[in-house]
């Protein structure tokens, strides 16, 4: 991964230098101190014990969070966030307003097996502890039943972010939770997918974050045809409604 290259290459670089191969350093010289703008952490694991992790980009006060591929065969959006990541680095005045909390990969167990469901084909949009959930083998005998949406619901709680955007597919649209119409509408500005209300399903992501607790949730649905796009087409079709969703109420550029 590029967070870990980058931690070899400076590994690398310091043995070098320790080793007398690189310019020697001025004992004099001001120290530089950069606050650490990109991290990466694994916030758990899945049933088949594979690492979900959390990229967080920015140190602003304003805390947005990015989910994608919750159902394992709807990944397209797992690049385009990739590239997201890429972009905000070279975007230092937005990490100065915002920290933006990313999970790639919420269901890396669907997405090897290329199953909706995780590696107990549970649903898990519809394991989460809301008002209207239902209980069942498909959705999960209780919410939270499932180690992959238990790490969601936890970032969740305890980062306490403004607003959500969640990447599905293939419904091709805006969908929206909670107060976030106008959300929606503005990244709707960006993009070429409609604003359209499917309605708060039991035991999602929408109606726990978005109804129960108030916290505008967008679920961003790609087109099914989007899965073979490139990191760069997915960037381009889709990249600046991203960045509308986290700038909101401000202009992207």
């Amino acid at each position: 991964m590029t967070l870990h290259k980058t931690t070899i290459s400076l590994f690398c670089a310091a043995m070098l230098l320790t080793a007398g191969c690189g310019p020697r350093k001025d004992p004099y010289a001001p120290v530089i101190s950069t606050p650490q703008r990109t991290s990466g952490e694994i916030l758990g694991y899945s049933i088949q014990n594979r690492p979900i992790e959390l990229f967080t980009v920015g140190t602003g006060s304003q805390t947005v969070l990015i989910i994608s591929t919750i159902h394992g065969n709807e990944d397209a959006g797992t690049p385009l966030v990739g590239k997201l990541i890429g972009h905000l680095k070279r975007r230092p005045q937005l990490l100065d307003s915002y920290t933006i909390l990313i999970v790639p990969v919420v269901n890396p167990d669907g997405r090897a097996l290329r199953t909706r469901g995780n590696a107990a084909s549970v649903d898990l949009n519809r394991n989460f502890p809301s008002d209207n959930r239902i209980n069942n083998a498909h959705f999960g005998i209780h919410g939270l039943s499932e180690p992959e949406s238990q790490i969601l619901h936890d970032l969740i709680v305890q980062r306490k972010p403004l607003r959500i955007v969640s990447l599905h597919q293939p419904y091709g649209c805006l969908d929206y939770d909670g107060p976030a119409a106008e959300l929606a509408h503005a990244m709707r500005l960006y993009c070429t997918l409609p604003v359209r209300k499917l309605g708060a399903l039991p035991g999602s992501l929408g109606s726990f974050a978005g109804v129960d607790q108030m916290i505008p949730i967008i679920t961003m649905e790609l087109k099914g045809s989007d899965s073979g796009l490139t990191a760069n087409a997915l960037w381009a079709q889709y990249g600046t409604a991203l960045l509308a969703f986290i700038t909101y109420p401000h202009s992207p550029y």
